[in-house]
């Protein structure tokens, strides 16, 4: 079964912002705020410059999102994004923050990942009173961010996969090989962890050396040889479930247990971006789904929150995107039958 939660943002009594989730939605505990759609109110002024760092160009999640808040700053008319791409390396995220900040931006959209670079990014910023937010990722010390409820997210994925190998694998004890990215800082390895609760909540008596943390760190095909590696401790004839912290880590991994010709094995994508779809249309016997997060939908949210601190108005701390699990059937995925 699908659930469905729609893309919406809403502020907390506590002032942080969180998108309902299946469980959390109740009457009276959010007041709707409506980020995802910025309009030419937030233009207190003809121009606005805004720097925006990415570590990729051509990753999709990255593209889609990058996409998203280009295209929402077209729509309302008086901002400018200037873009720059850091290619997953620091000192390059560093030096190309100096180079904007030197070109007069008014705010700044931080899509840097490594979580060893973001404070010197966040002096940068406090030194020269230019407000930020940043995408989780990596969190920005001091400045808001718009993230996922890394811990809830993954767990709810795994939920759905684990319910998905007991059905198929009845009375059998799955190993769970877990994508994790340390180098991304604690926000991130939540999602890990929390993948790790959701299969313990299905399995509740799976032993200790059942679950498997592979060092993905964001990439592919480190993804691919870590699980490589990961697997051949598992026996040949072992149910295998495997989660990453995003669509191509969980690609690499998919792609190991086919190498190793796992013979029983799910996967469940997470971020639901061009590549993760492609992925859960092309193979469902394996791709269980992904939890879908509206990659593109980030932008707006970005452009709202940065526009606001602009105009100095305070915005949350913390806006998380609940996302809900898309399988092969969902309809707008458009999977061939």
């Amino acid at each position: 079964m699908t659930v469905l939660v729609c893309f919406v943002v809403a502020t907390t009594a506590g002032g942080a912002a969180a998108a309902p989730t299946a469980n959390s939605a109740k009457a009276g505990a959010a007041q709707p705020q409506d980020l995802a759609h910025p309009t030419k109110a937030l233009c207190k002024k003809a121009s606005y410059k805004i720097g925006y760092d990415v570590f990729s160009s051509n990753q999709p999640f990255a593209v889609s999102l990058t996409n998203g808040l280009i295209d929402a700053a077209k729509s309302i008319g008086c901002a400018q994004i200037v873009k720059t791409v850091d290619n997953l390396n620091g000192p390059v995220a560093v030096g190309n923050l100096k180079t904007l900040l030197n070109e007069g931006i008014d705010g700044f959209v931080d899509f840097q990942v490594l979580a060893n670079y973001q404070p010197a990014m966040a002096k940068l910023l406090k030194d020269a009173k230019i407000p930020a937010v940043t995408v989780v990722g990596a969190t920005l010390p001091g400045f808001p961010q718009v993230g996922l409820a890394p811990f809830e997210t993954e767990k709810n994925a795994a939920i759905y996969m684990a319910k998905q190998a007991k059905k198929r694998f009845p009375g059998q004890i799955p190993y769970f090989l877990g994508g994790a990215e340390p180098t991304s800082g604690p926000a991130v390895l939540a999602r890990y962890k929390g993948a790790v609760a959701g299969i313990k909540e299905v399995y509740p008596g799976i032993p200790s050396d059942h679950i498997i943390e592979v060092k993905t760190e964001g990439v592919a095909t480190t993804a691919y040889n870590t699980t490589l590696s990961a697997l051949s401790a598992v026996p040949s004839d072992a149910v295998v479930l495997m989660q990453a912290v995003n669509d191509e880590d969980l690609g690499g991994m998919y792609k190991a247990a086919q190498a190793r010709h796992v013979k029983k094995y799910l996967v469940n994508s997470f971020g639901g971006d061009s590549y993760g779809l492609k992925q859960v249309c092309a193979d469902p016997t394996h791709y269980v789904g992904a939890w879908y997060l509206n990659p593109a939908g980030w932008g707006p949210v970005l452009l709202s929150l940065i526009m606001n601190q602009m105009n100095g108005v305070k915005v949350p701390h913390n806006t998380d995107i609940a996302g809900f699990e898309v399988t092969h059937t969902t309809p707008f995925l458009h999977c061939k039958k």
